[in-house]
């Protein structure tokens, strides 16, 4: 583990520290990954190297400049085990989806709830594809999923119900907003726990606080 997160860029290696070093701990080579909110590939990366030439990554990014960048960062050793997909992550119920800026247009906060992380509306300026990971890997093996969404956590956990009792992936999620906390309904529903990044307990019950970063591990 200590090995791949050194062979990262540096500029990597700074992003995030302990949530990289939480899903190290969890990513086993020859797995099947999910980024959904992939952004410019921090995580893509990361999965790509712990994986190895066994495994395979599917990065999900919305926004076609972000996936663009995303794709030329990819080191060449790497680039036959990620498969880039340009779509929005939902719950299943539209192919496509409204995408809306967040704050102050920062190119990782787009997304497609219609506010920004502060509860300020924005107006939807693109279309784009979108998917549920019940379908997207419904012939397909998943053993792990990062998400980060800006708020949509909810409905992504919403789309993947089956998945989540069927296939028994890890996660490490981003609850950025109240709504998205709400949909820990669903993995708790699927009978798993969540941790800490350290792995220590969640309290993830009625009236819990949110918890912003955490591993959602099938029980």
């Amino acid at each position: 583990m200590r090995s791949i997160l050194a062979r990262l860029r540096q500029g990597d290696r700074w992003y995030e520290p302990q949530l990289q070093a939480a899903v190290a701990r969890v990513v086993q080579p020859g797995w099947t990954c999910a980024d959904v909110g992939a952004h410019w590939g921090v995580f893509t990366r990361l999965l790509a190297g712990l994986v190895g030439a066994e495994g395979t990554v599917v990065a999900f990014e919305a926004h076609p400049y972000n996936a663009r960048r995303l794709r030329k960062s990819l080191p060449a050793a790497v680039r036959d085990r990620v498969v880039l997909e340009n779509l929005a992550v939902t719950d299943g119920s539209s192919l496509r989806v409204s995408l809306h800026p967040g704050r102050r247009r920062a190119s990782e906060e787009w997304n497609v709830v219609g506010k920004d992380l502060e509860g300020r509306p924005s107006a939807a300026e693109l279309e784009v594809g979108a998917t549920s990971l019940d379908s997207y890997f419904a012939e397909l093996p998943l053993h792990f999923v990062k998400l980060d969404v800006e708020g949509a956590e909810a409905n992504v956990l919403r789309g993947m119900r089956r998945t989540l009792r069927e296939r028994r992936p890890a996660l490490a999620v981003e609850f950025h907003t109240e709504d998205g906390w709400a949909g820990r309904r669903e993995l708790l529903d699927a009978r798993y726990r969540l941790e800490s990044l350290e792995g220590d307990p969640v309290d993830a019950g009625p009236g819990a606080p949110r918890v912003y970063q955490c591993l959602a591990l099938p029980q």
